[in-house]
């Protein structure tokens, strides 16, 4: 099991290529922001659901 902050982070490695798109390059961003000042906890079960899709898009 992959936890939410090693997602951000794998996905984070994503930003400033082609493998994502602006708005998803937006929502890592956004994600990698709160993660960096500790509010992962503080994820809505849509962001979360998001990010689950986002992962499983590109790292399985």
């Amino acid at each position: 099991m992959v936890s939410t902050t090693q997602m951000i982070q794998r996905l984070e490695g994503l930003l400033g290529t082609k493998d994502l798109n602006s708005w998803e390059q937006g929502f890592v961003r956004s994600l990698a922001t709160r993660m960096h000042a500790g509010e992962v906890t503080r994820l809505t079960g849509d962001q979360v659901d998001k990010l689950d899709e986002l992962y499983g898009k590109h790292f399985t």
